[in-house]
């Protein structure tokens, strides 16, 4: 569910229940069959109260269902490679040593990494070097090379919203 005004654009839905108990027919699959939960961490270092929230939603078994991770990236830090990485690099430490079997080798892991997506139009001339496009473009190249070094798959998202406008430039 999104909610697009131009005072405020927000994603509605933070896990499954809310699908189930706001808009049950917009599921393509059963209910009971996947849940799927959001968790914001949204800064280096993490704060301790994310993270602990984060290892009580992840628990320290292996769950039924194996567990299969979005890391979804904005524009937080500017694009700084290294502490996206220092932050990517914590969030994968602490989901290890809660759960220690995605350790092993042949593990059953999947981590996919989306970067942000390209800078619109109306992007505020204040933030083009930083944030432009061809700091996107670098960013998720960089990004790309590095997940995979980490074992996470990447989706680059600049190409596919180039030419996409949204009313606040991004």
């Amino acid at each position: 569910m999104q909610f697009d005004v131009k005072a405020c654009s927000i994603q509605g839905i933070f896990k499954t229940a809310d699908v189930i108990k706001n808009d049950r027919g917009s599921m393509a699959c059963e209910p009971d069959s996947i849940d799927v939960t959001i968790e914001q961490m949204i800064r280096f270092p993490i704060a301790s109260e994310e993270v602990d929230r984060f290892k009580a939603l992840i628990g320290n078994t292996k769950p039924a269902k194996p567990y299969a991770f979005i890391f979804g990236h904005g524009l937080w830090n500017d694009l700084d490679l290294q502490a996206t990485l220092d932050w990517l690099d914590q969030i994968l430490d602490v989901t290890t040593n809660q759960l220690p079997h995605l350790s092993k080798p042949g593990a059953f892991w999947p981590r996919l990494f989306l970067t942000p997506n390209a800078a619109g139009k109306e992007k505020p001339d204040e933030w083009l070097v930083s944030q432009g496009n061809k700091a996107l473009m670098l960013f998720e190249e960089s990004v790309k090379v590095e997940a995979n070094r980490r074992g996470v798959e990447h989706l680059g998202t600049w190409n596919m919203s180039i030419q996409s406008n949204k009313y606040d430039g991004v």
